[in-house]
Parts: structure tokens; C-alpha cells; sequence
């Protein structure tokens, strides 16, 4: 055999700090990198003592012993730099805090902390205990912190959730062409993650303005490292990816800050990511004030030979040897921060010891619950909305479905340039897989932008992109992609919003095709409407034909909060006379009644509209069949259905999806709260079956629901009531 090495370029270095490192560090360096590690350690110390009282309700995830990795990063980095993080990111957030408002020139040691330092160290307490005071009015809590007018874009409590949405952000700062960079922090267990390895991949491919900041502490919970990979060297994972990395000791906070200078260079000689790995210990298991030698799985030889390389006796021994700060100087300076950080806690704590509480008054008041859990609506307000009926047929051309997809794409991103498109194949084949995008790679270049098949990296990299100001949409080929994107679309983008009370909107339009029959099986046939709904956040549309998609998709790319779009490949050949400008809009929330009739209602959704009307008209029934449209259960338009379930008194709820995907059970319940008194009969549903629609022709036609369904349902319902026919 003939074996040669394959060479590889990308940088994978061990930094070893040496006396000569010292040269580059000035005083002011030194007095920065002191001051957001003290603060740091002194919160923490602070939050693990209410902790310990009972006063954190909830996990709060000690960073004590881990302050190095995020005092040196942050405190060489500019102000303006954007971070995400982890649960276990109080350190990050309040040195990132403290530095956002630090300034040049600024010395903590002629005046101590400013005014905003001490209001910012007790706002970010107040959040962590859950008050209303706190950044996002107690939401947050400990795990979800978010203070973006300091770079605080949010942490997160899912493992590695933080990273695609990273990426977005540095996504959404290079597309408007902005010098800002993002660190994304997060620890060895995200490591294992896939949306770990999608980040990196998206961040090398895209060549991002990211740092990603791996806190190797050495456990997840209790799993070492060794327990948890067989490659233990875990800057092989952005070496696989060719981003140039970076592994130091974090327990030296002057080391990370020079490493991190290091990285800095590195994106800005490449124009892409860099990361840094650094290694520190967090002295405390995962959530308590108890070692983790208490549950066997480290030594407490172990632990001590850490805690004798402790950053802040790293910082005392060190400063004063090389002539940077002095004892007092140290002193006096942890004596203002720990000051600080003490009023911060009686500021929300009244009582002594054990008989300590939260004072009443702090806590958000509880019929705020629901509050921003979608946008108020004013962006939507002063839209121009149109009906098919307000417009002459003069006014109008044909327009198939799949065409009024791409125009309509087309013609909003021609007028609104934070628009992009992402998705697998968008910008190839001449319009993608059925041409939803075809026409627009070349009038809109840049913005029309091809994927890795990584549903979950590039559709929390749209998330993190929409929060940093850009709208996007996100493609999925099939609907049921959307659930290996689960985290990203449902447990992040809608959720967004609410956690972190109303500071930020997603303004993501996710576009899933519905396949029907077509014979894709049951892995590519999802209606997914029933799932989202019951998802806080996301709004849903159900455009039944091109007409209806145009205006529905304007509204959707005009709305501040997440929208699905679906879209039947039944439909896409379907052609509906359509206003040739396509500049009109349909509300959010509004249904429209598609037929009139007096007997029985026919409440429908997407493919079923149509064959509602023509069963109606076969059956010479007086039906009043009414389009849904939006399908969020917030959404749902029960003024209309209720106009009309008193005047009916029957009513039926027709989808094509099977009947566990179907999302008429929530329907039918809050119809019959609101309007049971109007009913003469229960209201009935008609769905396909109970298995998913397989790629047998036969089968997949039995699996759905079809117009003899639909008939047998009216006949039955007009049984039931006496009006046979």
C-alpha cells in the first residue's frame, strides 16, 4: 500500500503562556480583565448564597472557578460584540454587561463601578430571581438572559441551542455589511451535538464573523469527556470543518484574553470563524452548592488541584509580581464590586437568614402571563387589505399557485432588501426542486441563499438572523423536515418572543410543502399545522388558492412574528385570476366565506375548500362553506364561524390530513364552548385516517380525506338533525 499524508492548512494550535506574554499587557488591560472576572465571581457567589435560602426558584447553573474563560474573552474583545450562550452563562452575561458599558478611558479605581454597572448588576439579579424588574421582567430567569442594547442576545437551556442562532447573527451583521462580531459560548457537552457540527459546517461554508468559545469543564453533568467521545482532542471537531482554532488554559484569564486576540486576528485574515477551547472548572455540580465529589464522579483531589488554580489567586499573585496592580489596588477594587453586588441583593431581598424573602411588590403581576406571546400587530395595521371581490376582472390575470409563489417572493424582496431566502437548492436548478424561487437567484443575488441539508442549523441560523433585524425565510422541501428542525423552529423561534417578554421578534416566514397524493409516503406528507399549533408563537396561514397565497404571504412577510406557510403541491398547478401588482395583503385572523347557505356550516383548510363548494354543489346543499386561513389557535376567526353557526346550527370541520395530525379537534372544542347553545348536533370532523398516507396509491387515497368523506359527513350530519335528503 502507498500512503501520503493529506495536508491541511487550518490552524489547530495549544497556546502555552510564557513570562514574555506579559509584555502585552498594559495596566488598563489587566485592570478590565480584573474587573469583569471580579464581578463575575462575586455575583455568582451572591446568586449561590440566595440560592442556598431558597430564593431561586428554578436551577441556577454555578460558574464559580469558569470566570477566567469569560473575563479574558470578553474583555479583548470590542464593545459592540454581539454573545450567546448556555445555561450556565451568569459569568459571560455579566462581564459582557460590565464591558458593553466600560468605555475607553474608564477606571474602576478612581470612582468604582458606574451608576448603569450597579443598575445593570441588579437588573440581571432581579431576572435570575424572577422579578419584574429583571431584563426581561423575570421570564428568563436564570438560563434565558437577554440584554441586547448591552450584546446580550439571549442564552439558552437547550444544550448547543445557542449556536445556530449564532450563526444567524453574524449572518444578519455581514449581510448589511457591518464590522460586529459574535462568540457564541457553550460547553464540551454540546460538543456531541449535531447542531454543534451544523453551526460550524454553516459558519466555515458562509465564512461568518463568529468566535465560537468552547468552556471545556471537563463534564456534562457527570459525564467526562472520555465518557462521552472516543476522540478526546476536541479541536479535531473545527479542524473537520477548516476553522482555525485555539486550546488555552482558561483558569489564566490574561492567557484567554491573548488567545482571544488570536482569534480575533484569525477572522479577520480568513473572513470566517475562529474558535478557542479553553479549559476551566466549574467548582460546584451542575445546579448546587455541592461538589460533584459528593456524587462520586470526580476526586476531590481532583477539585483542589483546580481550586489551587484559581483565577482570581492567579490575578493576586500575578499583577502585583509584574507591577500592573497593586494589593490595595485589588482590594479596594473588590471591595466596590462586592459593595455592588450586595446592593443589588437587598434591593429585592427583605429579611435575615433563613427568614429572608423576596419583597412582594417585585414579583410580575400574574394576569401578565399571556402577554407577548405574539406581536401586538401594529406592523400589520396600515397594510393595504383586499378581497377577490374588490377588484375588477379587468385588474386580474390567471396565476398558478406555484408562480404566484415565486412573483410574490419577487416582488416583495425587490422592494424590501432585508428579505433572504434559505433553503436546500433555492438558488439552483433555475428555481429550486418545483421552482417556488424561479427568476429570482439572478435579479436578487446574495440574498437567495442555498443550504447543506442541516434543517436545523440553517433554520436556527434564519431565527438568529431575524433577530438581528433581517426577515427571512426558510424553504423545506418537505413539511416533515420541519421535525428534525424541532428545537430551532418550535422550541426557539416561537418561543422567543414570550421568554424574553416582547425585546425581541422573529419576523421568520417558514414555507412547508404538503405533498397530498402524490406518493411520498409517510415521511413526506405531514400536515403541519396540528403540531405548530400547539407551539406559542408561530402563527399559521393555509393559503387554499394563488389568490389567497399572494395576499396571505405578504401579510406573512409583513408580520414581526414566526409564520408557517403551507403549501400543498396539489395546488401548484392550479390557476386563480389574481391582481396583476400583487401589492394587496390579507389579515391575519380573518376567514372568508367562500359560499353562502343556510343548512349546514363547512369549515375548511388548503385542498378541501374547493371540494368543499363542489360537494356543496353536487349535493345542490345549502352550505355555508367558509376558507379558515389562519389556522393559529389565537388566530382562528370565531367571530365569523360563529356568525354562522347561528344561523346553521350544524357545522363540520373538513381537512385532508389524517385525523391525529388533524388540528379540528381544538376547532370543534372551542366552537362548542363558545356557540353550544346554537348547535342541534355535535360538530363533526372529517379527516383521513388514522395511519399516515404511504406510498401505495390505493393506500395513500384511503389515508386522506376526499369528497366522498365529505358528502357522507353532510348526509349523515342532515340525518341527524331530521333533514334527511
Amino acid at each position: 500500500m502507498n500512503l501520503s499524508s493529506i495536508g491541511a492548512s487550518t490552524p489547530m494550535v495549544k497556546y502555552t503562556f510564557s513570562d514574555a506574554d506579559w509584555e502585552r499587557i498594559s495596566r488598563a488591560d489587566a485592570l478590565r480583565i480584573t474587573t469583569l472576572f471580579l464581578t463575575a465571581r462575586r455575583f455568582e457567589e451572591k446568586i449561590l448564597q440566595l440560592d442556598k435560602l431558597n430564593l431561586v426558584h428554578g436551577p441556577a447553573h454555578s460558574s464559580i472557578g469558569q470566570e477566567g474563560g469569560a473575563a479574558g474573552s470578553i474583555a479583548a474583545l470590542p464593545i459592540d460584540t454581539l454573545i450567546n450562550g448556555t445555561h450556565r452563562a451568569h459569568h459571560q452575561c455579566i462581564a459582557k454587561a460590565i464591558n458593553a458599558l466600560y468605555g475607553e478611558g474608564f477606571d474602576p479605581l478612581a470612582h468604582g463601578l458606574k451608576p448603569e454597572m450597579r443598575r445593570e448588576i441588579q437588573a440581571m439579579l432581579q431576572e435570575i430571581l424572577g422579578l419584574k424588574g429583571g431584563w426581561t421582567g423575570g421570564r428568563g430567569g436564570s438560563m434565558h438572559l437577554r440584554k441586547e442594547s448591552l450584546g446580550i442576545m439571549g442564552t439558552n437551556a437547550i444544550v448547543a441551542g445557542g449556536l445556530p442562532i449564532a450563526c444567524g447573527h453574524a449572518f444578519a451583521e455581514k449581510a448589511r455589511g457591518g464590522k460586529r462580531l459574535t462568540v457564541s459560548y457553550f460547553g464540551d457537552g454540546a460538543v456531541h451535538q449535531g447542531a454543534t457540527h451544523e453551526s460550524l459546517n454553516l459558519a466555515a461554508l458562509y465564512r461568518l464573523p463568529i468566535l465560537f468559545f468552547l468552556e471545556n469543564n471537563g463534564y456534562a453533568v457527570s459525564m467526562s469527556v472520555a465518557q462521552s467521545t472516543f476522540e478526546t482532542q476536541l479541536l479535531t471537531r473545527p479542524f473537520a470543518h477548516g476553522i482555525p482554532s485555539i486550546h488555552v488554559d482558561g483558569a489564566n484569564p490574561v492567557a484567554v484574553w491573548l488567545a482571544t486576540k488570536w482569534a480575533e486576528e484569525q477572522i479577520s485574515a480568513t473572513q470566517g470563524p475562529a474558535f478557542i477551547l479553553a479549559d476551566v472548572y466549574r467548582y460546584y455540580h451542575q445546579s448546587s452548592s455541592i461538589p460533584g465529589s459528593a456524587f462520586g464522579y470526580r476526586t476531590k483531589d481532583e477539585e483542589e488541584s483546580w481550586k489551587a488554580r484559581d483565577p482570581w489567586k492567579f490575578l493576586q499573585e500575578s499583577l502585583p509580581a509584574r507591577g500592573l496592580l497593586t494589593m490595595d489596588e485589588l482590594s479596594a477594587l473588590d471591595k466596590d464590586i462586592s459593595a455592588s453586588v450586595q446592593a443589588a441583593a437587598e434591593s429585592c431581598i427583605e429579611g435575615k437568614g433563613s427568614s429572608s424573602r423576596i419583597k412582594a411588590d417585585l414579583w410580575p403581576a400574574p394576569e401578565t402571563v399571556d402577554s407577548n406571546l405574539n406581536s401586538d400587530g401594529s406592523e400589520l395595521q396600515a397594510l393595504n387589505y383586499k378581497e377577490f371581490e374588490d377588484y375588477a376582472q379587468a385588474d386580474m390575470e390567471p396565476l398558478t399557485y406555484i408562480a404566484a409563489i415565486s412573483k410574490t417572493m419577487g416582488n416583495a424582496m425587490e422592494k424590501d432588501d432585508s428579505i433572504y431566502i434559505f433553503g436546500e437548492d433555492v438558488a439552483n436548478m433555475g428555481g429550486g426542486t418545483v421552482g417556488a424561487t424561479r427568476g429570482l437567484t439572478e435579479k436578487l443575488k446574495g440574498r437567495i441563499i442555498n443550504t447543506p441539508i442541516t434543517e436545523n442549523g440553517f433554520c436556527g441560523l434564519a431565527t438568529g438572523a431575524a433577530l438581528c433585524g433581517l426577515r427571512t425565510v426558510v424553504e423545506l422541501m418537505y413539511s416533515d423536515f420541519f421535525l428534525v428542525a424541532g428545537d430551532q423552529l418550535l422550541n426557539q423561534a416561537g418561543k422567543i418572543r414570550h421568554l424574553f417578554n416582547g425585546t425581541a421578534s422573529v419576523p421568520l416566514v417558514l414555507r412547508a410543502r404538503v405533498p397530498g397524493l402524490e406518493g411520498y409516503g409517510s415521511q413526506h406528507s405531514m400536515d403541519p399545522a396540528a403540531i405548530f399549533s400547539a407551539f406559542p408563537g408561530w402563527r399559521i396561514v393555509a393559503p387554499s388558492n394563488a389568490f389567497e397565497y399572494v395576499g396571505l404571504m405578504n401579510s406573512a412577510l409583513a408580520c414581526n412574528d414566526p409564520v408557517l406557510v403551507i403549501e400543498p403541491q396539489e395546488l401548484h398547478t392550479r390557476s386563480t385570476p389574481v391582481p396583476k401588482d400583487l401589492n394587496y395583503f390579507i389579515p391575519l385572523g380573518k376567514a372568508k366565506r367562500v359560499r353562502r347557505g343556510d343548512d349546514i356550516t363547512l369549515l375548511a383548510t388548503l385542498t378541501m375548500v374547493k371540494e368543499c363548494c363542489d360537494v356543496a354543489d353536487e349535493m345542490n346543499a345549502s352550505a355555508d362553506v367558509i376558507d379558515l386561513r389562519s389556522l393559529s389557535p389565537r388566530d382562528i376567526d370565531y367571530d365569523l364561524i360563529g356568525e354562522s353557526v347561528r344561523k346553521t346550527g350544524r357545522v363540520i370541520i373538513v381537512e385532508q390530513t389524517t385525523r391525529p395530525a388533524s388540528i379540528g379537534a381544538l376547532i370543534a372544542d372551542e366552537i362548542q364552548r363558545r356557540y353550544f347553545d346554537y348547535l342541534d348536533t355535535p360538530v363533526q370532523r372529517v379527516t383521513g385516517k388514522w395511519a399516515p398516507p404511504v406510498v401505495s396509491k390505493a393506500l395513500e387515497a384511503a389515508a386522506l380525506a376526499n369528497k366522498d368523506d365529505i358528502q357522507k359527513s353532510i348526509i349523515q350530519v342532515m340525518r341527524d338533525c331530521g333533514l334527511a335528503r
